[in-house]
């Protein structure tokens, strides 16, 4: 890393977080230099209003009021302005360490909102609360059934194009919403820059979370620290998020019909393969049917998501 590279701290306040939208013309609360590193945290929902111990009542009411004002429930840290980013370079942000709070919540809403995969199945709705064990980086969920931790935020992203005020919700080229359980600390994001300095958010905070995130929610939590480093990557060009984990490489894709999202992704990861490893998009498309898995992100956020998961293992040069 270079020496000059410097590390500040992001904390979430009222005065360097904005909830449910992405907009280019939001003033950034910290400018960096490529390679620098950020500390940050993030409030739970609703400009952490969402609380353990809360009734659904409680939850329903406190929505409703962010929903009556017609805004979006992410509470967001950012944005961050990163010097030298500009219109169609790419922001590498490298994950080095994700510290969840030690409580957090799960709910599905009433049948009649229509959210989540089965509303029909569940008309009364549920919040439960989670202590998370940060030793052991674990939560009891019922007698007899403990779930690993595996912290990610749900939301991180870009400013969209000027003059988009994109809702934080809904995941699309710009990032936003991806609920991708793989942004774990090891992995790599890669965004598109779309206008100067980028301007990158992050929260949605989850402590762990299925492929799919069924019913709406994952353990919906804070982040009480959060190593990101940010690069400028001049060398590459891309229309989408992706990512690299130490095994693999991940494209994405986003539409409210999961199969297009589906045809994104893997349109996302022949091309990657044709252009990083020589192989014609005929041979391509052969290897995502032999050695690529396609999993679904999530169903329950507008915009669906699929993800391609490109192993590393199978390339010996």
């Amino acid at each position: 890393m270079d020496q000059s590279s410097k590390t500040h701290k992001l904390m979430a306040s009222p005065q360097t977080v904005h909830t449910g939208f992405f907009d280019a013309s939001l003033r950034p609360v910290l400018t960096i230099e490529s390679g620098d590193t950020v500390v940050i945290s993030s409030m739970m929902l609703m400009d952490g209003q969402l609380r353990g111990g809360m009734t659904l009542e409680e939850l329903i009411a406190t929505r409703q009021a962010y929903t009556d004002r017609q805004v979006g429930a992410h509470t967001l840290t950012g944005p961050i302005f990163v010097k030298g980013a500009e219109p169609g370079d790419a922001l590498e942000v490298r994950i080095q360490k994700l510290v969840p709070a030690d409580c957090g919540v799960n709910y599905h809403w009433p049948g009649r909102f229509d959210r989540g995969g089965l509303p029909e199945d569940f008309a009364e709705g549920q919040i439960k609360t989670l202590p998370l064990d940060l030793d052991r980086m674990e939560t009891t969920f019922a007698p007899g059934v403990v779930i690993p931790l595996k912290p990610f935020f749900g939301v991180m992203g870009v400013a969209p194009r000027a003059g988009e005020k994109r809702p934080s919700a809904i995941p699309d080229y710009f990032g936003g919403n991806m609920d991708n359980k793989e942004l774990v600390p090891g992995t790599t994001l890669f965004l598109p820059v779309i206008v100067p300095g980028a301007l990158f958010s992050a929260g949605d905070a989850h402590a762990v979370q299925g492929d799919g995130e069924v019913n709406v929610t994952a353990i919906e939590t804070a982040m009480m620290e959060a190593v990101l480093q940010f690069y400028v990557r001049k060398d590459m060009k891309i229309e989408r998020p992706m990512a690299e984990t130490p095994h693999h490489w991940i494209t994405m894709g986003f539409h409210e019909d999961l199969d297009e999202a589906v045809k994104i992704a893997l349109r996302d990861a022949i091309q990657f393969l044709s252009q990083t490893k020589g192989l014609t998009l005929d041979d391509s498309y052969a290897l995502c049917s032999l050695a690529v898995d396609l999993r679904v992100t999530q169903i329950v956020d507008g915009n669906k998501g699929i993800h391609a998961m490109i192993p590393k293992a199978i390339f010996k040069n």
